[in-house]
């Protein structure tokens, strides 16, 4: 990432953000982050308009001068008090931020002085400079940014990145990394299968490791590869190389061979080495001897093997000429160190350590799969150094890549293990068939353990599994279906609440969670009891110790920052997830993406088929995958889930990569759904009569119901999830708000809620309707929504505000000349009145209401509406159905009492 300079921090490679004294900068639009990177990578060089209307635009609209004025004000506004830095220059604007706090620009300046130090022959250093050069990648540059400039520099960045990996990697040949060279190599011929320069590497890294049957295999591959993609034979480098190989000849340039090498100096007593000339000033290696032979490859083949079999320890460092049976004693130990911190998770850890006991009959097997950052790692980590003394012939490690784009290969990792089993370099099989025969061969009657950390399928883990009983293996996995025959597969979870906050505890230290129990609960509760957000947040308080969990507690409350403030040193939430998402097909990562738009706690597969606007079978298809991905959740038959931070993560992509127009025509499908189905409830029973013909019909026609009870149960469990609709309708679309107001009056008139708390709930969303119709034209719908509240208010008892609200109605309804409401509104204020004691006051308004009631039998009168409501609001009224029935048989109570009076007058 970018390092902070004067206050910035700009990532354009991967994560597009910007940060000024540790706060979040709001970029703006696509546009106007188009604009921003022209500045940003012109390195404080003036742009003129023209520059900025040709990276925006293809074919630029007639008012782009003014649109390129208006975002680059709004850049200003942005840069806030350092608005200055943003300067008007003749005909054009410049941006003077330091060129370290840009990542994009740091990363070209680093790879130009990897370039440097290897022209300088310097090549330790030209690593690390690339090392450092390629760590500030995190993704796709310029993510979201529109335009043809953006475009570019996207392709450009991707080129100076393959190119910088391609030196960082002949570098590390040079260093002697042979094996991990070649085996990096794999990966990245895969996606570039046309670049030679790839395969002409690995030749040269398999060669110098030992294999040139490897070696030529390569070139073989690369051969089939040109053949078929270019209709071509391969170049005259590879040609030249294979030659070379074939013969025994050097197939390396003349300045990486060890003739010519100088100023090598403290090196001494080395005896018994001959043939090897232009080598000055060797003084002080002692203890080595016996490596003779005239010629220089024979040098560099017995210090290849003897590289190659010291990699797996003392143990495994055989004599020159030693046997296989002489070798396969290596007893390799690659655990890395479990978690010191490691807290809870007792009863699961005790579940997998007895699934993983030794077996007579078969090969232990168990599977952790979970979410990205649950600690599947950790646990797995913990469990094997429990079990290490079940498994006295070692422990092997291995990380698969399996959250990404590129796992690693099988065949690949059989090299690792059969070296750190004991295997010479130049022994190891060439097809990976028969690595892993050689492989089951060496765990052969013994006992060992493999850790398969994060894993990515059935198919990538089968090969390493050991073949016979007495051997275990421990697989981790976000990925649900993996499990190989025989395996127990364990869930993670995340950590209950107790075990979350003992957790917190001891990432922090322990005295702060000590003190303050229900602030260190709150916390907690902010990252979802996530371990891995735990532990940052222990990180965090670490490196800060005045600013306290308070403090953290309220960025974490802020929902633009929450994933922001999971992030300390290279943990990061995010980042976690983004290893996931950026592995997903396009359709998954825009299911992802829109059901984010979703606040409820869960949603079936139907809302999401609204959502994304395609068939329920296609939808669970896409929902899968990212269950399988541990990106979702499966809650039930029918039903998903996502995490609190996975749902925050895949919400900050829709708002990053989905435009405004599309997460709005979403949100508006399904509330015109929803309103279908309330709808649909509302005419589940027999006593709906003809109200449908008082109300709007929507555009879809909903969920069906069978009877009352079945609408009854839909209402209660899909409520949090028309709540958070229509809370975010309000919120994003006020033009809409039509749709929820009309399905706030079929859930208020129906009696379609259930209890106090739900109509609480339903109160809230009536204040943000009333006052999102206030806003618009539409009499009608303020009328509306003032009603729904008004009988919200009844219900609860609060008079008062019933006829504030019943007054504010009638006026809108007048207005409007909205007969069925004017009914409806002024029958119940009449009602209120008479409770209130004021019964002169409440005749004049039932006298209103009967001048427009028409006949009582006339399907299309307000008088015939009213009566079929009262019958619908007892039928599907809530479990409290006593109170609310009271509610509507008590306002008809009174208009008969009303209607005997006025006929007295």
């Amino acid at each position: 990432m970018a390092t902070a300079v004067d206050g910035y921090e700009i990532r354009l490679l991967g994560l597009l953000s910007g940060r000024h004294d540790g706060h979040e900068l709001d970029l703006g639009s696509p546009l106007q982050r188009s604009v921003l990177v022209r500045l940003l990578l012109a390195e404080g060089r003036q742009c003129g308009l023209d520059h900025f209307i040709d990276a925006l635009w293809e074919e630029p609209p007639g008012n782009a001068v003014r649109s390129v004025q208006t975002y680059v004000y709004r850049i200003r506004i942005m840069l806030g008090d350092d608005r200055s830095r943003l300067e008007s220059t003749p005909g054009g604007y410049r941006l003077d931020i330091p060129e370290q706090a840009v990542d994009a620009l740091r990363f070209e300046r680093l790879i130009r002085e990897g370039q440097e130090l290897r022209a300088a022959r310097e090549t330790g250093p030209a690593m690390r400079t690339f090392d450092a050069a390629l760590a500030l990648w995190s993704g796709e540059p310029l993510p979201g940014v529109p335009g043809p400039y953006a475009h570019r520099h996207r392709r450009r960045f991707a080129e100076l990145r393959l190119n910088a990996q391609v030196a960082q990697l002949e570098c590390a040949n040079e260093l002697g990394e042979h094996t991990r060279v070649a085996t990096d190599l794999a990966a990245l011929i895969a996606d570039h299968p046309q670049r030679e320069d790839l395969y002409a590497l690995r030749m040269r890294a398999l060669h110098n490791a030992g294999r040139p049957a490897e070696a030529l295999a390569v070139y073989a591959t690369a051969r089939e590869t040109m053949a078929a993609e270019l209709g071509m034979d391969p170049g005259p480098e590879l040609r030249e190389l294979q030659a070379r190989i074939l013969r025994g000849d050097d197939p390396f340039p003349a300045e990486s061979n060890t003739a010519g090498i100088t100023g090598i100096t403290g090196i001494t007593g080395i005896t018994g080495i001959t043939g090897i000339t232009g080598i000055t000033g060797i003084t002080g290696i002692t203890g080595i001897g016996g490596i003779r032979g005239a010629h220089p490859d024979e040098s560099r083949s017995a210090a290849t093997d003897f590289t190659a079999d010291s990699t797996a320890g003392p143990e495994v460092a055989p004599k020159v000429g030693s046997t296989m049976e002489e070798r396969t004693g290596a007893r390799p130990q690659q655990l890395p160190p479990a978690p010191g911190d490691f807290v809870g998770r007792e009863q699961l850890l005790e579940r997998v350590r007895t699934a993983l006991r030794p077996h007579d009959e078969s090969v232990a097997l168990a599977v952790l799969s979970g979410i990205g950052g649950v600690g599947k790692t950790a646990l797995a980590l913990r469990v094997a150094h429990r079990i290490r003394g079940d498994y006295p012939d070692g422990q092997l490690y291995v990380d698969l890549r399996g959250d990404g784009d590129q796992p690693a290969d099988p065949a690949d990792v059989l090299i690792d293990f059969l070296l750190a089993l004991g295997m010479r370099a130049a022994e190891i099989p060439e097809t990976r068939t028969a690595r892993a025969g050689a492989y089951r061969t060496l765990t052969a009657d013994r006992r060992i353990l493999v850790l398969l950390d994060n894993a990515f399928d059935t198919a990538q883990v089968t090969p390493l599994l050991p073949g016979t009983p007495g051997n275990a293996a421990l697989i981790t996995t976000r990925h649900r279906s993996l499990v190989p025959p025989g395996a127990t597969r364990f869930e993670v979870p995340v950590p209950d609440q107790q075990e979350a906050v003992a957790m917190l505890g001891r990432f922090t230290g322990g005295a702060e969670v000590a003190a303050a129990p229900e602030l260190a609960l709150e916390v907690v509760h902010a990252c979802g009891q996530l371990p891995l957000a735990l532990r940052i947040i222990g990180a965090r308080a670490a490196a800060r110790p005045g600013r306290g969990l308070g403090a953290q507690l309220l960025r974490l409350r802020a929902e633009e920052h929450q994933l922001d403030e999971l992030r300390a040193g290279g943990m990061s939430v995010e980042a976690t997830f983004q290893v996931g998402y950026r592995a997903l097909a396009p359709a998954q990562s825009r299911a992802m993406r829109l059901c984010a738009l979703l606040d409820a706690a869960d949603f079936p597969v139907a809302v999401a088929a609204v959502l994304l606007d395609q068939p329920e079978q296609e939808t669970e298809e896409q929902l899968e995958h990212l269950v399988e991905a541990g990106l979702l959740e499966p809650h039930s038959a029918d039903r998903y889930r996502f995490h609190d931070l996975v749902r925050a993560f895949a919400a900050r992509r829709t708002d990053r990569e989905d435009p405004v127009a599309e997460r709005e025509a979403a949100l508006l499908r399904l509330a015109v759904f929803l309103y279908a189905t309330l709808l649909q409830a509302m005419r589940a029973t027999e006593q709906a009569g003809s109200l449908g013909t008082h109300l709007l019909s929507a555009h879809q026609t909903g969920l069906r119901f069978t009877d009352a009870e079945a609408a009854r149960t839909w209402l209660l469990t899909e409520h949090t999830l028309l709540i958070s609709v229509f809370a975010r309708v309000l919120r994003d679309i006020p033009d809409a708000s039509e749709i929820v107001v009309d399905s706030l009056s079929v859930i208020a008139t129906s009696g379609l809620f259930a209890g106090p708390a739900h109509q609480r709930e339903l109160e809230r969303i009536t204040d943000q309707a009333v006052a999102a119709a206030e806003l618009g034209d539409n009499a009608k719908w303020r009328g509306n929504a003032w009603h729904v509240r008004a009988w919200l208010a009844f219900i609860r008892g609060d008079l008062t505000a019933a006829e504030s609200d019943l007054r504010e109605a009638i006026l809108r309804e007048r207005a409007a000349a909205d007969e069925v409401a004017l009914y409806m509104s002024a029958r119940l204020l009449a009602v209120v009145l008479v409770d209130q004691g004021r019964d002169a006051e409440a005749i004049e308004y039932f006298a209103e209401s009967e001048a427009v009631a028409g006949a009582d039998d006339d399907p299309k009168s307000p008088a015939y509406f009213g009566r079929e409501v009262a019958r619908l609001f007892t039928t599907l009224s809530s479990d409290l159905a006593e109170v609310n029935i009271a509610a509507a048989q008590h306002v008809y109570e009174v208009s008969n009492r009303l209607r005997e009076n006025a006929a007295k007058r």
